[in-house]
């Protein structure tokens, strides 16, 4: 018979064929007073085996930035790079560092971008490859200079080209040495003594000698050509300098032409009409005065109808007919229709010139847009400019750099100003022609620097001919891996929407174009010869030379006779600059120069595809024939929690400084360290936009702690731990502990793989899963019994501090390339760790630390998947009870029980990995009934499970029975469990291990 119960369970259960059964409620007898209770419950707490460490828990109160900050000083942090560049290892690695624009502080898109990159770059040296990663700056261009030509009141400075050069330098190297600061505190790892910046004079003497190769490989001309040109800045634009406004509302105009030549046959159709208009439609009133053709679709259905209120007659495309009978207030009437090809040879005037021009065919003319005739301006448009080439129709340019008409307009129009007064003047001039005027809103390119409109405008400008490079672009894309995947779609989408790419800027700060131009030709002098000496002279004094020095010492009259070109009077030097993204495109040349001029990977937005992974590939295939990178890795940009756009007009902008060491209001910006901004990056799906916001920060700090807290725990319980000696063998390592060794084996696995697969937040998913629910909620709690009470010198304890030490090691190495200063602290504080030697000071020293491949031993996790079931049946009947006020009895088939017999030699333990598991105070073996108790003490569970067989490899369905009933012993004050004999005395486990301990 079994002794009386002191707890009963307060559920009533239905399993199998057995009668309802119902617990009934009860209380411990031997309890006393509660008072007297507590008095007792710390008695024994000397005794055990308490985590001890002096690793700090808390992140609160900006303690999680002064540690990193102390860190940082205290372990050399940025040594880490010095010290595998001069390791032996055989395999290299080299991510090639986008330059970030050096005009303005850093912000968190930065944080986005660096970190991903430093994720990279440090689990690569984990994985022993030799990293080559040198930060740089991308420090010419527009936006620093337009900050160097302004006062502090805003105010613009007239200044010299030399007096704006050394500003602008001032201002770059400024931002420069601030970002570099915060690039630093977050920890990103580089080559920093060697940092590139594109106005070095090492860098800029390349670049006119990539220049120079490209131009002797026939990929760069000069032309006068329509390019997007920025009146506000009064400089030419690449595609990758635009930004598109999707809500710019134009003045678009319907305007008449008066047709002046038709066919005869049309003539004779049209009878008496007073008038023949062709109507057209555009978004550009102020190109108007410099139309020379109007363009028709051959293969587009034309409509000639009749105003039968005024005789006017009006071709269009048939679909505009409906349109037009709204702008004209009229009834139209058809005359008749026809194809377009045959409107071939008709010609109309131009009212603001009084022009007869002609209708010219073009492609480019669609249906469903406009009016189906496009006017076409030859210097202000990409289509009208080939529509006048093919034609033979003039193409001269009658506007400024400023956006100013200058010449071939009338008195009253000259002096008028694109984006001021130009269209007003133009539409005034136009009025008996205008037949509406109206709002139009659609997407329109603005400066990506200025945000104001720019306009098409032809000039001369030296171009790389995109066109023909296209072809081996893609082939050779198709050699790289794009992630994501779908991405080089897009990237080749970019490369074939760009024939030409526009490289001269009229700027000031910037790399000379090294040209010189004939006084009286205008033709232009550029040889090797010329172009070695000015990359001489850039060498020594720098690209200022270009405007410093006299026009004699840039062309010498020696050079001149050598390649027989005349005397240095004869030429004049060229006042453009190259294009900012040629600066940075041709980075390969000098950053990856000592590795081959290929990166491994190049990682930067998702932008980049029309920007500097483009720029990159285009000039380095002119002038090596193969890609700059082996991989393109992309990323989205930080927006705020709603995914939103940051910006200063919002008010959502949050400041790396501000996540990092928190705001003047602490409660509302606490600081947080630079680990919580690292585990947000690498938590994000980096391919898409990654928000954040005040609840995004609070959410991944309680995450972060999650993982310090484990880690604080297996430090504690590791405070006498010496792995040179108490390493346990495999062999001796309990059910439990190989099972979480498993675990651990296929944790790290995933882990690695998330790494080279460059998807870090499957690495945050799988760190987050281990610690949370495998560490945390499952071998913490079942093991905290030997850990604590066992003998401290004991082999089952020491079993699992062997796993302690096992998943502290590999979860440091695992977390090191996302928080490499959590991972530090750590690793100062791990048993065995000897921060005297310069070799094995640092985390990243130590290597990845890969997983034993006796852990992956399935046996260890199908021997327990039995018992697994049972366990979640018998916690299904005891609910919320604690399963430690229960003892259990297990009768299962011979099959099962042999299983269990293995994870329970004892017919009775209160410490097996049965017991461990199942959390009961004692669980009791059967092969065959027990003795029946009456019906009120117990409940009975009835399933069952699969149980493998490793000689077949298979598994066979087996049944158990478990009984439950309240524990049957006295509570063991020191180890809380319902082991002892009889109340108020030690279990018969803790008085030998107190007996021992005292005995020593």
């Amino acid at each position: 018979m079994f002794v009386p119960v002191h707890f009963l369970v307060r559920k009533t259960l239905k399993f199998g064929f057995y009668p309802s059964l119902r617990i009934k409620k009860s209380t411990f007898k031997a309890d006393k007073a509660s008072s007297s209770k507590r008095s007792r419950s710390k008695r024994f707490t000397n005794t055990l085996n308490l985590p001890q460490t002096s690793f700090p828990l808390t992140l609160k109160h900006g303690a999680a930035a002064n540690r990193e900050q102390a860190l940082q000083r205290m372990i050399g942090f940025q040594s880490v790079y010095q010290w595998q560049r001069e390791q032996s290892w055989n395999r290299t690695f080299v991510l090639h560092d986008g330059p970030p624009y050096a005009n303005g502080k850093t912000h968190v898109g930065h944080v986005v971008n660096k970190v991903l990159k430093d994720i990279t770059n440090r689990y690569r040296v984990l994985k022993k490859h030799k990293v080559h990663y040198i930060p740089g700056w991308d420090c010419h261009g527009m936006p620093i200079e337009s900050k160097a030509i302004v006062n502090a009141a805003g105010e613009y400075l007239q200044l010299s080209p030399i007096e704006i050069r050394s500003r602008a330098k001032e201002l770059a190297e400024e931002v420069v040495k601030q970002q570099q600061k915060s690039f630093l505190r977050w920890g990103i790892m580089g080559d920093w003594s060697s940092a590139y910046k594109t106005f070095s004079q090492e860098y800029e003497a390349t670049q006119i000698g990539v220049f120079c190769d490209i131009y002797e490989k026939g990929y760069i001309y000069r032309d006068y050509m329509p390019v997007y040109w920025s009146p506000s800045s009064q400089t030419a634009l690449a595609e990758a300098e635009l930004e598109y406004n999707h809500e710019h509302v134009s003045k678009s105009v319907f305007v008449k032409f008066p047709i002046s030549t038709l066919r005869d046959k049309f003539k004779a159709s049209l009878g008496d009409a007073s008038q023949v208009w062709a109507v057209v439609w555009t978004t550009t009133p102020w190109t108007l005065p410099f139309n020379r053709a109007l363009c028709y679709n051959p293969k587009l259905r034309y409509i000639f109808v009749r105003d039968t209120k005024r005789s006017d007659v009006y071709l269009c495309e048939a679909q505009f007919v409906d349109k037009l009978a709204t702008l004209v207030d009229g009834d139209l009437k058809t005359i008749f229709s026809v194809d377009g090809f045959t409107l071939e040879r008709s010609e109309y005037i131009n009212p603001l010139s009084n022009e007869h021009l002609q209708f010219v065919a073009s492609n480019h003319v669609t249906s469903g847009k406009g009016t189906g005739l496009v006017h076409a301006a030859p210097a202000h448009g990409h289509e009208d400019f080939k529509v006048a080439s093919t034609n033979n129709l003039p193409k001269e340019c009658h506007v400024d750099g400023r956006g100013v008409y200058v010449s071939g307009v009338t008195r009253s129009l000259l002096g008028k100003t694109i984006g001021v007064d130009a269209d007003d003047a133009v539409l005034d001039a136009l009025q008996p022609f205008v037949l509406k005027v109206e709002d139009y809103t659609h997407s329109y390119p603005y400066d990506w620097r200025t945000k104001k409109p720019v306009i098409i405008r032809a000039s001369q400008q030296w171009f790389i001919d995109t066109q023909q490079l296209c072809p081996l672009a893609v082939e050779s894309l198709q050699n790289v891996k794009i992630t994501p995947e779908q991405s080089k779609h897009s990237m080749i989408a970019e490369l074939y929407s760009r024939p030409y790419w526009c490289i001269s800027r009229q700027r000031t700060w910037g790399v000379p174009i090294p040209v010189f131009y004939h006084k009286i030709s205008g033709e232009p002098l550029i040889c090797r010869e010329t172009v070695q000496h000015v990359q001489d002279l850039i060498l020594e004094h720098g690209s200022d030379c270009w405007w410093n020095l006299p026009s004699h010492e840039l062309l010498p009259d020696s050079l001149l006779a050598q390649i027989q070109k005349g005397q240095s009077s004869d030429y004049e030097k060229g006042n453009d600059i190259l294009d900012v993204w040629f600066d940075s495109g041709v980075s390969w040349a000098s950053v990856l120069k000592d590795v081959g001029g290929q990166a491994d990977v190049y990682m930067e937005g998702i932008d980049q595809f029309k920007g500097w992974f483009q720029t990159s590939l285009l000039t380095s295939l002119a002038v090596r024939g193969k890609a700059p990178y082996r991989q393109i890795v992309t990323h989205g940009f930080a927006t705020d929690e709603a995914g939103m756009k940051m910006s200063k007009s919002l008010g959502n902008v949050i400041e790396p400084e501000t996540i990092i060491h928190g705001g003047k209001d602490k409660e509302a910006f606490p600081s947080y360290g630079v680990d919580i901004l690292r585990w947000w990056v690498a938590h994000s799906h980096h391919h898409q936009n990654i928000n954040l916001g005040p609840t995004l920060l609070k959410q991944f700090s309680e995450d972060v702690f999650k993982v310090r807290k484990c880690l604080r725990h297996m430090l504690g319980n590791l405070f006498d731990f010496d792995p040179k000696v108490d390493v346990m063998p495999y062999n001796k390592l309990t059910a439990v502990d190989k099972y979480m060794l498993y675990n651990l084996y296929l944790t790290i696995k995933q882990i690695e793989e998330g790494y080279k697969s460059m998807a870090y937040n499957k690495v945050i998913q799988n760190i987050e899963k281990f610690v949370y629910s495998d560490m945390s909620m499952f071998y913490f709690n079942n093991t905290k019994d030997r850990c604590y009470c066992s003998e401290a010198s004991g082999e089952l304890r020491k079993a699992s501090q062997t796993v302690h030490y096992h998943v502290t090691r590999s979860l440091v190495s695992a977390i090191a390339p996302v928080l490499p200063h959590l991972a530090e602290e750590v690793f100062q504080h791990m048993p065995g760790t000897n921060m005297e030697s310069n070799d094995t000071d640092s985390v990243f020293k130590i290597g990845w630390i890969t997983p034993e491949s006796e852990w992956g031993s399935v046996k260890s996790v199908r021997d327990l998947v039995p018992v697994f079931d049972m366990r979640r049946a018998v916690a299904d009947t005891i609910g919320l009870e604690g399963p430690v006020q229960f003892d259990i009895y297990i009768r299962s088939s011979p099959k099962l029980h042999a299983l269990l017999k293995e994870l329970q030699p004892e017919r009775m333990s209160s410490t097996s990995s049965l017991c461990e598991i199942f959390q009961t105070s004692r669980v009791f073996l059967f092969d065959k009934p027990p003795k029946m108790i009456p019906e009120d003490d117990v409940i009975i569970v009835r399933g069952s499970s699969e149980v493998w067989d490793s000689s077949s490899d298979s598994t066979t369905e087996v049944d158990f029975s478990i009984l439950v009933t309240a524990a049957q012993l006295h509570i063991c004050e020191r180890c809380r469990r319902y082991t002892a004999e009889s109340y108020g005395t030690p279990c018969e486990r803790c008085l030998g291990v107190m007996a021992q301990d005292w005995a020593t």
